[in-house]
């Protein structure tokens, strides 16, 4: 398991309409495709999405996603805020 950390590059994008988490998180995943949809899912994508719509975490030119390797929290499958904090929307 690696850590990702999520970052908005590109903050003014209407994607963002489709998160409630709008700053960086962190991630536990296997890949960097893992952390995007694992955090696109607890960021209430699922619950705000619309036919059509593509989640800010899971868009290349939206978020970047590069790995932590001094981090070794959070555990797989969790998101963490910047404040240690777990996402779950």
């Amino acid at each position: 398991m690696t850590v990702f950390r999520l970052s908005p590059l590109d903050a003014d994008d209407p994607s963002w309409k489709y998160s409630v988490e709008k700053s960086h998180v962190w991630a536990g995943a296997l890949t960097p495709a893992a952390a995007r949809d694992l955090v696109a899912a607890k960021t209430g994508f699922f619950k705000l999405m619309e036919q059509g719509a593509v989640s800010p975490w899971k868009d290349e030119r939206v978020t970047s996603c590069v790995e932590e390797p001094t981090m070794n929290y959070p555990d797989a499958g969790e998101v963490i805020r910047e404040d240690g904090s777990r996402v779950e929307h």
